[in-house]
């Protein structure tokens, strides 16, 4: 079975249960599941809200060291109530592209302001042309220690899986249009940690600077609250 009968097969067993935005996604240097190539020096920042006081914002820095090896850190700083509570974490990535479009990726995530809720996260992904505008990209994810699997009293799930797929269409150089579907569970503890994230982007190309706007809707399980949120990135070649 290949990766992609393997993903599809994942989403649609995890689908049938909740959606929400899991706090692992953000466990990697980028904004989100990326294919492309880092610049020879990049940089980014964001904004995330879920439209209440809670908001985040993620700073990254991007550099490739050769055609096959970029690295990457990023700094997200999470705030709580109208500035009244400061939480951020530290990622530290390198990817190795194994193809022109296909790679494999390692992040260290350190909460640092609980270090016990840092994790190691794994990543393997790829994206095929089907035709000339369109385009499938798909990704499988492991993540390990608490800060990724989740957790129901003194129980703990033992690694966090997540797998995703995303439909492009690309408009020449300047347009892109994404649906994002991304599936998580922690082995161990599916029954209180699964969620499906499907998240709408589309990405504004001006030279070389990349404007992003995310839109996440969500339904997690009956006993918990709708999820809506919405973000916006900039990443651009320095």
């Amino acid at each position: 079975m290949d990766m992609k009968r393997i993903l599809c097969l994942l989403i649609a067993i995890l689908a049938t249960s909740s959606f929400a935005l899991d706090h692992f996604w953000d466990m990697r240097y980028n904004f989100g599941p990326e294919s492309r190539p880092s610049p020879k020096i990049g940089g980014g920042i964001g904004i995330r809200s879920p439209f209440n006081s809670n908001v985040l914002f993620p700073i990254n820095f991007t550099t490739r060291l050769n055609k096959e090896f970029d690295v990457g850190a990023k700094l997200d700083i999470n705030t709580y109530n109208k500035l009244d509570e400061i939480h951020t974490a530290l990622d530290l990535g390198v990817r190795y592209r194994y193809r022109p479009s296909s790679f494999i990726a390692f992040d260290g995530y350190l909460n640092l302001s609980e270090t016990s809720q840092s994790a190691l996260a794994f990543t393997i992904g790829t994206q095929q042309f089907i035709a000339k505008c369109f385009a499938n990209y798909y990704e499988l994810r492991a993540g390990f220690l608490e800060g990724a699997v989740g957790k129901k009293g003194d129980q703990s799930g033992y690694v966090k899986f997540s797998s995703s797929m995303i439909p492009t269409l690309v408009f020449g150089q300047v347009l892109r249009m994404f649906l994002e579907v991304t599936a998580s569970g922690s082995i161990g503890l599916l029954k209180d940690d699964f969620m499906v994230d499907i998240i709408p982007k589309i990405e504004l190309t001006f030279g070389g600077t990349h404007v992003r706007i995310d839109f996440d809707v969500g339904v997690m399980q009956e006993k918990n609250n709708d999820v809506k949120t919405i973000a916006l990135y900039v990443m651009t070649a320095l």
